[in-house]
């Protein structure tokens, strides 16, 4: 029995639910581990059935299907079933939970998470859970606990938006996270904290958002996720003592093998992280876009 728990993080999912399922039931069969919890930290693709699709997310799901992907696990379709309830290969066990990004469906998502005190199922078996914005909560299983919030969305000019149920977070949204005093263990953005992603291209310089940096600072955070710029995962400039890392999108490069770095698995004991490592095995290249279903 392994000590302490395995938890699972997944960059910008896309609809492309089942994939990431197909790859971290794979990794259990590998590893002999069972993953406690999965978390995402946002572009879930969250689109529901009547879909209410931005202009990017249509242009893609025109050529990929699987963009709208989340509507087999909010009605509950076979898929949804063996992979979330099922008695064979597929099943995933661990609670997923996941942040806003800056393409889902607001008006559900704002719907769902008005007043929420805990993290809102939002699939049709109750094991898909949305962490509204601000929003501490504490998952514990036995002597081990961590506390998580996020924020979702991205930020406008770098800091808070006035525009509420939009692709960005406000001022509310940002004022959330102090209410609750502690420290915070694990702090989900959807974007990347300001300049912490200088590093990867040149580009990133002075772009991201400043109240993630100025969170991960304040709120004595221990461990910090985020996506949104669909680059190779891997660690970021952050506050001494932060562990900081960026995610890639949970997809296929064309006929490619899976985007490097799109998830990795955080070990914790008792209320102190015990280290971050990307999934990177020899078995993630027998997955391709027209197996992962079956592998």
């Amino acid at each position: 029995m392994s000590a302490g728990l395995h938890i699972a993080v997944l960059g910008d999912v896309h609809g492309h639910l089942t994939l990431a399922l197909r790859v971290l039931r794979r990794w259990e069969r590998e590893t002999g581990l069972a993953l406690d919890l999965i978390l995402q930290v946002g572009d879930l693709g969250a689109f529901p059935p009547p879909f209410r699709l931005d202009k990017a997310t249509r242009r893609f799901a025109e050529h990929d299907p699987d963009e709208l992907g989340f509507a087999r696990y909010f009605e509950g379709d076979d898929e949804a079933r063996d992979t979330l309830t099922g008695k064979g290969l597929h099943r995933v066990r661990a609670p997923f939970v996941f942040i806003q990004g800056n393409h889902e469906d607001f008006d559900y998502l704002d719907v769902v998470g008005s007043g929420a005190t805990e993290p809102v199922p939002v699939d049709a078996f109750g094991r898909v859970w949305f962490l509204p914005n601000g929003l501490r909560w504490t998952f514990s299983k036995g002597p081990h606990a961590l506390t998580i919030a996020g924020l979702g969305g991205v930020s406008e000019c770098g800091g808070p938006s006035h525009q509420h149920r939009s692709a960005f977070y406000t001022r509310q949204d940002v004022h959330g996270l102090y209410r609750q005093e502690g420290p915070l263990d694990v702090l989900l953005t959807h974007e990347p904290p300001f300049d912490s992603a200088r590093d990867l291209h040149p580009k990133y310089a002075s772009s991201g958002s400043r109240d993630a940096a100025e969170a991960l600072s304040l709120l004595a955070v221990k461990a910090h996720f985020c996506g949104h710029y669909h680059e190779p995962g891997q660690p970021l400039q952050g506050p001494d003592g932060v562990s900081s890392w960026i995610l890639n999108a949970v997809n296929f490069h064309g006929n490619h093998p899976l985007n490097p770095g799109f998830a990795g698995i955080l070990r914790w004991t008792e209320n102190t992280p015990q280290g971050f490592t990307l999934l990177d095995a020899p078995w993630l290249r027998e997955f391709t876009r027209k197996n992962y279903r079956h592998l």
